[in-house]
């Protein structure tokens, strides 16, 4: 009993990193149509990253949010 819980921890854990949650974003300059990219870092698994903080600041200088790739 305890393997296959261990079993469905790993395939919850495994398909949580694989999924869409650690992906990049990516900002455009409307004027400009110059793009940069705030990357996620650790794969989606430091809840403290520095993507938001990227994506803020683009967004303060007027930059919208293009995606994510």
């Amino acid at each position: 009993m305890r393997r296959l819980r261990v079993r469905y921890l790993t395939l919850i854990v495994a398909a949580s990193l694989l999924t869409g949650c650690a992906t990049d974003v990516v900002m455009v300059n409307p004027r400009t149509g110059e793009a940069a990219i705030c990357r996620e870092s650790l794969r989606g698994l430091n809840p403290w990253s520095q993507q938001e903080a990227c994506i803020g600041g683009y967004i303060a200088g007027g930059w919208v949010r293009a995606g994510r790739y």
